[in-house]
């Protein structure tokens, strides 16, 4: 037993742990006096009497790998409890304390490189501040650069929009026409009527809403009443609305007759000239047409005031929905036609919209051409060419935003550079128009008919189906949701691709425009009665096709 509690008496080693600890104190102070000294190797343990708050804010002393190697109740003891005076570390930290909370940030550093002289200690101080400063820099990139990458967009598309334009492209003489209406009838109060057709997205209601507009010295003393026909509720409801826009009251007589007769008396009484617009105007089809001939025939009724205006997508709906028009030479109104856009026309209103940005153009000019002739070979509408645009560039745009986020730019531009001209990050191309034609509106876009044929390969395929629909059912007018099953049928047995039903309904009231089919609209898309204006032998005349009409007769549904 005596020799065993020897051993482990000379194992322990708290008075040279003492001595060492005294021998450091005057170390560290001949160092920082001769700044040549050569130090010798300490003990691990040495650096541990320095206090959290300085270990943990210099990011030099926080990397130094020697009190790593402590043993873990002292570092413990160390950085998460306060330490007894008694065991002499406090003397040890309150001196280095003194010596280093007076100094600034500056002189702290240089009191740092003197006492601690390792090379590999200087070495970490550089590299430890740059890292602190590198994060707030890269962050500032990111911000101003997304800020400035999406601002070209954000511009295509506002100027891409489906609203009134600064000027209409490919519309001249349908302006000039309207224009001279206005000047001879409203100006000089002479009644009249002017009945202006076209397929959806033709411009005939931005044409007419711009003259309107610009030429209020024409119209000053001018009593205007606008009515969209899509929001009434019946055909009848038209005359209520008619007298609340002119009177500011809608009290009529409850009965047809007599509301009709009051309307009138409104109208022949004085007053200002009454330019009423009738919007979607072939909405007031009703039993026996009686709305629409009241309408028109109140601008010839004697000491009338009454300058009409009706606009509707059927190309003959004077014709053949009211022939009593015929028989009075004066009743018949002026026939005005806006037909559908040519993929030239386009493709200019689409060039012409996006030079209204400043910098390089967002769309290159294939994607336009694409863009242009797909929309044309099945309706010519150029609100949808200006949609399908849009929708490219915002997936463009959201391409370019994750990739501004992950990759950003080295050098953050200046504020003064920030407004000039930047280069496109990414153009629209020819894939991205592909893209949306096939995922918002079906593929039927992609093959449809281009070429020199009067009629796309579409609307033949509808045509047809409505002929066989009508033989098979011996009915003269069928809901658009059978007819577009019929379609379907027919284009899978050609082995063609067939379009929706809201683009069947598109071409249906393109093939209206010609005179080929009648439309009764609904509420409902599906409900909407088609029916056809020509004999078989007619269409194919029309078609110039016979091969393909005979095929698809034959084979049925």
């Amino acid at each position: 037993m005596p020799s065993t509690r020897s051993k482990s008496q000379s194992s322990i080693l708290f008075p040279k742990t003492k001595t060492a600890k005294t021998g450091v104190k005057a170390e560290l102070r001949t160092r920082a006096k001769s700044e040549a000294a050569t130090v010798p190797p300490l003990p691990v343990c040495k650096e541990l009497p320095l206090s959290p708050r300085k270990r943990l804010g210099d990011d030099n002393l926080c990397n130094i790998p020697q009190p790593l190697r402590c043993s873990p109740p002292k570092q413990s003891r160390n950085e998460n409890g306060p330490i007894s005076p008694a065991k002499g570390r406090r003397l040890i930290f309150d001196e280095n304390q003194a010596a280093v909370t007076p100094l600034s940030p500056s002189k702290k550093t240089q009191e740092s490189d003197i006492t601690f002289s390792s090379p590999q200690r200087r070495g970490q101080e550089t590299p430890s501040s740059n890292s602190h400063r590198g994060p707030q820099d890269r962050k500032s990139v990111c911000t101003r650069l997304f800020k400035q990458e999406g601002t070209c967009y954000q511009k295509a598309k506002c100027a891409l929009n489906t609203a009134v334009p600064e000027r209409l492209l490919a519309r001249e003489k349908e302006t000039e026409t309207i224009l001279s209406f206005l000047k001879t009838h409203v100006s000089s109060e002479k009644p009249g009527s002017l009945y202006i057709s076209g397929a959806p997205g033709t411009g005939k209601t931005a044409c007419l809403s711009k003259l309107l507009q610009e030429n209020k010295e024409i119209l000053k003393g001018t009593r205007t009443v606008y009515i969209n026909c899509m929001s009434l509720r019946s055909s009848l409801a038209v005359f209520p609305a008619i007298a609340e826009e002119i009177s500011g009251s809608s009290k009529l007589a409850s009965s047809g007759k007599d509301m009709v007769r009051s309307l009138e008396k409104m109208v022949t009484s004085k007053g200002p000239v009454i330019l009423l617009v009738l919007d979607e105007m072939d909405q007031l089809d009703s039993k026996g047409q009686d709305v629409l001939y009241t309408v028109f025939e109140w601008p010839w009724l004697p000491n009338s005031r009454v300058v009409l205006i009706g606009i509707a997508n059927a190309l003959d709906l004077t014709d053949r929905i009211l022939p009593r028009l015929q028989a009075r030479p004066n009743c018949k109104p002026q026939l005005l036609n806006f037909s559908p856009y040519t993929k030239d026309q386009i493709a200019t209103i689409l060039q012409d919209r996006l030079t209204q940005v400043s910098g390089d153009q967002v769309l290159d000019n294939a994607a336009i051409q694409f863009c242009a002739r797909k929309v044309s070979a099945v309706s010519g509408d150029a609100r949808k060419a200006l949609d399908i645009c849009r929708r490219a560039v915002e997936i463009v745009e959201s391409d370019v935003r994750s990739q501004t986020v992950l990759k950003p730019l080295s050098e953050c531009p200046s504020p003064n550079k920030e407004a000039a001209s930047t280069p496109v990050p990414k153009k629209v191309s020819l894939p991205h128009i592909s893209r949306v034609l096939s995922d918002v509106y079906g593929d039927k876009m992609l093959s449809g008919a281009g070429g020199e044929d009067s009629f796309p390969l579409q609307q033949k395929l509808v045509v047809c189906s409505l002929l066989l629909l009508t033989q098979q059912s011996k009915m003269k007018e069928v809901t658009l949701g059978k007819l577009h099953e019929t379609y379907s049928k027919v284009c899978r047995k050609q082995q063609m691709p067939a379009v929706g039903q809201s683009e069947c309904l598109s071409l249906c009231q393109l093939l209206e425009t010609r005179g080929i089919v009648g439309l009764k609209k609904s509420k409902e898309a599906r409900l909407t009665k088609v029916s056809l204006k020509i004999a078989e032998r007619d269409i194919e005349h029309a078609f110039k096709d016979k091969v393909l009409v005979g095929n698809i007769l034959h084979a049925g549904i």
